[in-house]
């Protein structure tokens, strides 16, 4: 961002808890310093135009802190100052895209396409906590040496909250989307069309639609079109799109983001949205986008001459067990597999042994109800009637969930039985009207979560925590926020999760051991069962919030990596390795779990089921 200046007589020295230790020069109604916080972090503090009531606009400055930190500048909290409001933001440091451009040339090849999906994945993020950036330009686009860093989003609209407020400067108009002239409230089309103009600065060194007078200039915006001469031809495509006049006809933030990283047009003759177009776009070339660009826990450096470019890939850690760690890594799906029916089913598996899962438990659901675990040689062993078998992650133990309750006493219990040493044992969990179900089993083995419902009120009050080692069942209460189909499961770092749904959010509460929320992914949409989480525990899949698609998620900043269609009527199933989820599709006789990649299309055939009367349950995962 702008160099540093000394402090002049009448700027602050302090602003709240924040010691300033420099000005910022660049241009604007509001004044940028360089500030540290109490531990001597360093911060940026902007210090707003004055306003008649910069309480509002401070409450306004509250849901920005909420935007994932994902190529953005994150807003760590907000004040006033007399009758001016600021916002204290992270320090990013590096020059803007407005400084480097004419200081270092303009970007081409891979650090052009590295500048465009690190800024577009931060539009998207900003989209998806239901803010906009509402200011997009080179001058708010730092070059940090971890990547590039999307600055002052949302600021707009926290002024636009005070109907005293002075307009916000927000650079030359040739950024501005046509639909604001005519004093339309901006919208999420207006920040992907201040994001192509962008990316043409980058590519070309010029403001897109720059006039001689800012009446000029605005005519360019409104009527004439976009000149993208000189820029690559995929890139240009992708821009024009997102430069459309009318804002119905610009894709959406997630779509541009697919597009940059391999997806086909997402554009008709029309001009019109449509859903995507898929192409064979070969998994291993996205896969390597996604990787160097997306997925949590890497970084993407982006080179800006006559800097070195170059990706820093951080150590994935391992997994608890074996086989999580070879889904997390697996590229391929195996392909050479052998038939093997299960006995007494309808089930024919299509099994390979280089698969990081396979059937290892089934309950019947004809009488007398009989539940089996699979031994590692790949036959099955009785271990109870009428209970619901998990197989814990390290094949060690099963959890048996009884499906007909309180037929022993008015305790609802589960029972645990090593299957390496036949010992058993039971625990009570929960007293009559409630009961405990949906067991999930932590990813290292050692403790299993439950729901706890209320069968005389039909909701959810809670979770039960069962510890394998002390034999004992932790009961928490939890705030209502949904019914029995959305039950609690672990998160990979060991705390609890489920889906919930209320007036106007699909999405994931993410709880501590004393039934607080400590976390709401708000955008993402319903998680199905109990696998929501990908073998290395970075990805997370839900049914998309506003489609039938499954939808999957980094973790770490809540950005979508992928849409995934699915067949019609089909249900999720689960994870199998980190690029392949797999799905329960109904075919003429019954259905089949298909492993699909996260373009949606079909890699191998898991199991037919040839039955449509459904009457056994059988889940997969490691062998014990």
């Amino acid at each position: 961002m702008g160099r540093a200046v000394p402090l002049g007589p009448d700027d602050p020295t302090v602003v709240g808890e924040y010691r300033i230790t420099g000005k910022i020069d660049e241009p604007g109604p509001e004044d940028a310093y360089l500030a540290t916080d109490p531990r001597g972090t360093p911060v940026v503090i902007r210090l707003l135009a004055p306003v008649a009531e910069p309480e509002r606009v401070t409450a306004a400055v509250g849901p920005l802190r909420g935007v994932p930190a994902f190529c953005v500048a994150q807003v760590l909290g907000g004040g006033t100052l007399g009758d001016r409001p600021y916002v204290v933001s992270e320090h990013v440091d590096g020059p803007t895209l407005a400084e480097a451009v004419p200081e270092s040339g303009v970007l081409t090849g891979a650090a052009l396409h590295r500048l465009a999906v690190g800024t577009m994945s931060a539009v998207v993020a900003i989209h998806q906590a239901g803010v906009l950036h509402g200011d997009i330009r080179p001058a708010t686009v730092v070059l940090g040496p971890d990547g590039p860093r999307m600055a002052d989003f949302g600021l707009n609209e926290a002024l636009r909250g005070s109907e005293t407020t002075v307009t916000r400067h927000v650079g030359k108009p040739a950024y501005r989307a046509p639909e604001e002239f005519d004093a339309a409230p901006p919208g999420p089309p207006a920040d992907v069309f201040a994001w192509a103009a962008t990316m043409v600065f980058a590519a070309t060194g010029r403001d897109l639609f720059a006039g001689d007078s800012v009446a000029a200039t605005v005519n360019r915006v409104v009527r004439e079109p976009a000149d993208l001469t000189g820029i690559d031809v995929e890139l240009r495509s992708v821009l024009s799109a997102c430069l459309a006049k009318n804002p119905d006809d610009r894709p959406v933030a997630s779509d541009v983001l697919l597009r940059l990283i391999g997806e086909e047009s997402l554009l008709q003759v029309t001009g019109r949205v449509t859903r995507p177009a898929r192409r064979g776009l070969p998994w291993r070339a996205a896969t390597a986008f996604l990787a160097g660009a997306l997925v949590a826990g890497l970084t993407v450096f982006l080179a800006v001459p006559p800097r070195v470019e170059y990706v820093r890939v951080q150590a994935v850690p391992p997994s608890v067990t074996t086989a999580a760690t070879v889904a997390a890594e697996l590229d391929e799906v195996p392909e050479n597999t052998t038939d093997v029916k299960v006995p007494g089913t309808p089930i024919t598996l299509h099994e390979s042994p280089d698969d990081p899962v396979r059937l290892n438990g089934y309950l019947s659901l004809k009488n007398p109800f009989t539940a089996y675990v699979r031994r590692s040689d790949g036959t099955y062993t009785e271990v109870g009637r009428g209970e619901e078998p998990v197989v814990s992650p390290d094949g060690q133990w099963v959890v048996l969930s009884p499906w007909a309750k309180y037929l022993r006493s008015d305790f609802d219990y589960v029972r645990f039985r090593n299957l390496r040493t036949g010992a058993e044992f039971t625990v009570n969990t929960v007293r009559r009207p409630q009961r405990t179900v949906t067991p999930s089993w932590s990813r290292d083995g050692t403790e299993v979560v439950l729901s706890v419902e209320n069968t005389d009120e039909e909701r959810t009050d809670g979770f039960a925590v069962v510890d394998v080692n002390t034999r004992a069942a932790e009961i928490v209460e939890t705030e209502y926020t949904g019914g029995p189909a959305y039950p609690f499961g672990f998160m990979p770092d060991g705390q609890v999760a489920r889906g919930y749904a209320d007036t106007s959010h699909l999405g994931v509460k993410v709880y501590d051991r004393t039934g607080l929320v400590v976390r709401t992914l708000h955008w993402v949409g319903l998680p199905r069962d109990r696998s929501w989480f990908s073998p290395s525990g970075r990805r997370l899949a839900t049914l998309c919030p506003k489609s039938d698609d499954m939808c999957v998620w980094d973790l770490g900043s809540g950005a979508r990596l992928a849409t995934v269609p699915i067949p019609e009527d089909s249900l999720w199933y689960g994870w199998f390795t980190d690029r392949h989820l797999i799905l329960r599709v109904p075919v003429k006789k019954g259905y089949e779990l298909r492993v699909v990649d996260l373009l949606g299309k079909l890699e191998r055939v898991l199991a037919t089921v040839d039955d449509k009367r459904d009457d056994v349950f059988f889940r997969l995962g490691v062998l014990p």
